[in-house]
């Protein structure tokens, strides 16, 4: 067994390598999902989503300010690639342990190269999976937490080396630190804490120390390690259950810890994992500051503990059929359930290796050769550590079960966004994107069991061959840069379609409110995006966002009520509104009370609800219609505003607009009910009206187009390759520049809707675009082009 001082070095340029590639492919700009959150939290301070992320809010926040170079998003994606790029060199060291133990028989020399080679492979497969890459090129919790199982999976492997001094105690105190804080991160990280108990344990059985006091004494300190990381779960959780549980354990091993002189290592180990749950304390003082981002306003113990539960969210357990709320009416998960949930993990699975060929749902015969040999190789590797290094096999064996079939099991997630519309045909029923990163860790332990296989091969190849090649068969290390030669295409966030696409996004969407405007928006990619502009960017802060996702929530009803209006900025504007009239209404944006809020409930109406605008039209909500705490807010906010300021919603948010469609004026993006009349010859109607009949206001959505929008390469880029969620962006895109035709041709400009029709087609596969075009050209579809 060897005890040389690790190859730190190697480990550091193996990092460096990966982060060249990284930087090669990292976001330009924010992304679509939770990245605009997290970067406008970073930015101010503020909390995120629950669980609230503290210690990564802190950390990105520390890092915007110290690197100095860079627009703000760039400088957080870069966050993410450090961190990936670290964890590589982690999981080098951890490759390289393993291959040093495996083949102690070997003289120094092959030992060593192999040992390399294997390092090497590591940290390009584990880097470069599509999964970990897509993470490490954005701003997202995810890569943070990659970096801490690398950490704590190196100490593990590193403790067995020093198990009987206290060095060794001192390693399992900092595995202990790392899980505790990466709770305000990720609970991602935590799932390494079983894989290391039993690393530890079975190494504590293969080779006890040499006294039996020692080897009492080591047991303890793991199971103290297992009882504490288990409450460590327990409190991320907010589970009173498991947490009370693990308490019971800590007092049994407390007890056996007295017997064997383990005390001081037990109240550091309490003392370490209190200090590192500590940055939770960050939600509580921040929220009663009123930052501009509070999500949840953890502002009360109470509040705080909701937080943590994530109590905003619907409950599912294991046991329910996801695609049914939980409750006594759930009837349950099936077999069926869970071979398409399993089936979606081997599609996730697949993917690792090489996407870009046969990026289709289906994969192409060249992809499923390339997993099969990712797959074959990872068997090999898993089997050789088995034979050879039993406890490192069950650090890495017990760590892809966990954090892959068991969070298959554990997560209860419905089917992907491909899978199953043969049994569950609404999109309501599949997930609303693909899971894949939330079991990116099993994909990551699973490459480094390629990179061990991958030595495994050359060392039993390298006995039957002779000279030069041998020297030739170190050249099958190559193989593990496939990954980063077959996925690059389509991990790369920097110069596709796609690279500015939530940027310029959110810029569209807020320059077509006018001034001192609501903008109602529905969820995440559309409020994202919204919310890193304003909060980053600067961008018309004026316009007050309300997030129909989030409007069912007391806390989020206050904040809108006490949240002070933002002035209009006038160089913030877009040209075509300077001139436009400044908002009447200069208070609150609505008058509801906190009783009122408390008192909203879900209710079906027994009569129709008619409800009086300022500005003289009238809203009907239909007898029978079920009402929600949202819906009553609105009719708030269009009570008191309607008529004095711009009420917008953006046209992803259509379906809210309580059939106010004809008195709505679509204007670029949203959806208005303005203040005052709009001149009629700027509107067409017809065919060019906009979502539930509203009139299109054609000259200014034309000045917007022109003076305010730019989409990168959205316009030349290969759109409809992309991911689903982004061409539904890039169809919400469409729909204005489909109208704009249809409005030109009903004006007679054949010129001008030609090249609105053929952007709308480049950007949206509806047939009914293509016809249109075809219509006019002969029957023949046009070549795309940007307007």
């Amino acid at each position: 067994m060897s005890t040389a001082r690790p190859p730190y070095r190697l480990a550091l340029l193996a990092s460096i390598a990966v982060l060249t590639g990284y930087l090669l492919t990292l976001a330009p700009s924010v992304t679509f999902w939770d990245a605009g959150e997290f970067i406008a939290a970073a930015r101010t301070l503020g909390i995120p989503h629950p669980p609230g992320t503290p210690l990564f809010v802190m950390l990105a926040h520390t890092w915007g300010l110290l690197v100095p170079f860079g627009e703000y998003a760039w400088r957080l994606n870069l966050l993410s690639a450090v961190c990936a790029a670290a964890a590589a060199g982690c999981w080098f060291l951890v490759a390289h342990a393993t291959v040093l133990r495996m083949y102690d028989d070997l003289d120094a020399s092959p030992r060593n190269v192999l040992a390399i080679g294997a390092g090497g492979s590591a940290a390009l497969l584990t880097a470069f999976t599509f999964t970990n890459w897509q993470n490490a090129v954005e701003t997202e919790v995810y890569s943070v937490a990659m970096l801490s199982i690398a950490l704590v999976a190196w100490l593990a492997m590193r403790w067995r080396e020093h198990r009987s001094t206290t060095t060794g105690a001192r390693m399992m105190l900092l595995a202990l630190y790392l899980g505790a804080m990466s709770i305000g991160n990720h609970l991602l990280a935590l799932l390494i804490g079983p894989a290391v108990v039993v690393a530890w344990l079975m190494e504590s059985r293969r080779a006890p120390l040499g006294t039996r006091d020692e080897a009492a004494a080591e047991w303890v300190r793991i199971a103290m390690f297992a009882a504490i990381w288990l409450l460590l779960i327990g409190f991320g959780l907010g589970s009173v259950t498991l947490t009370a549980v693990s308490i019971g354990l800590v007092l049994v091993a407390g007890v056996f810890a007295i017997r064997t002189r383990q005390l001081s290592f037990t109240v550091m180990a309490l003392l370490i994992a209190f200090v590192g749950v500590t940055p939770y304390l960050f939600l509580l003082f921040r929220a009663r500051q009123a930052p501009w981002l509070n999500e949840a306003d953890p502002s009360t113990w109470d509040a705080l503990l909701g937080v943590i539960r994530r109590a905003q969210y619907p409950i599912r357990t294991p046991l329910d059929d996801p695609t049914v709320l939980h409750g006594e009416l759930n009837p349950g998960r099936t077999f069926t359930i869970l071979g398409y949930q399993l089936a979606n993990y081997v599609q996730y699975f697949d993917w690792q290796w090489a996407k870009s060929i046969g990026v289709t749902i289906a994969p192409s015969l060249g992809r499923f050769l390339v997993t099969m040999g990712a797959f074959s190789l990872g068997l090999r590797g898993a089997w050789a550590q088995r034979n050879r290094d039993r406890s490192g096999f069950g650090l890495l064996a017990m760590l892809w079960l966990v954090t892959g079939l068991g969070l298959v099991v554990y997560m209860n997630f419905k089917p992907g966004t491909t899978l199953g519309y043969d049994l569950w045909p609404n999109g309501s029923d599949h997930e609303v994107r693909e899971r894949d990163y939330f079991f990116v860790v099993s994909f990551v332990a699973w490459g480094a069991w390629v990179a061990i296989g991958l030595a495994d091969l050359i060392r039993t190849l390298m006995p039957r061959v002779r000279g030069a090649a041998r020297g030739a068969m170190l050249s099958l290390f190559a193989l593990a840069a496939v990954p980063l030669v077959l996925n690059a295409r389509v991990a790369s966030r920097h110069g596709g379609p796609e690279a500015t696409f939530a940027r310029d996004f959110a810029r569209a969407l807020l320059q077509s409110v006018p001034p001192g405007g609501i903008l109602f928006t529905w969820g995440d990619n559309d409020t994202f995006p919204v919310w890193y502009a304003q909060a980053v960017e600067g961008l018309r802060r004026d316009v007050t966002v309300v997030c129909l996702a989030l409007a069912e929530t007391p806390w989020y009803m206050r904040q809108l009520r006490d949240t002070p209006r933002v002035p209009v900025d006038p160089s913030s504007l877009a040209s075509v509104w300077r001139d436009a009239a400044a908002p009447l209404e200069t208070g609150p944006l609505h008058s509801l009370t906190d009783a009122m809020i408390a008192g909203f409930v879900p209710q079906r109406l027994a009569e129709d609800l008619v409800v009086q605008l300022p500005n003289g039209v009238s809203v009907t909500v239909p007898k029978g219609s079920a009402v929600f705490g949202k819906d009553l807010m609105v009719l708030q906010i269009l009570r008191q505003n309607a008529g004095r300021r711009p009420v917008s919603w953006s046209v992803t948010a259509a379906q809210k607009t309580f059939d106010l469609g004809p008195a709505l004026i679509q204007q670029g993006l949203v959806l208005t009910l303005p203040i005052g009349t709009i001149d009629s010859t700027r509107l067409v109607a017809g065919a060019a009206s906009g979502p539930g009949g509203a009139a299109l206001d054609l000259v200014t959505t034309r000045r917007l187009m022109a003076e305010n929008w730019s989409f990168g390469s959205l316009f030349t880029g290969d759109v409809l390759s992309l991911d689903g969620n982004i061409r539904g962006m890039a169809a919400t895109i469409a729909l204005p520049y489909a109208q704009v035709g249809v409005g030109l041709l009903q004006r007679g400009d054949t010129t001008g809707a030609l090249a609105a029709l053929r952007t709308a087609a480049h950007l949206s596969d509806q047939p009914a675009i293509r016809e249109i075009l075809q219509a006019l050209q002969g029957h023949q579809a046009p070549p795309l082009s940007t307007p």
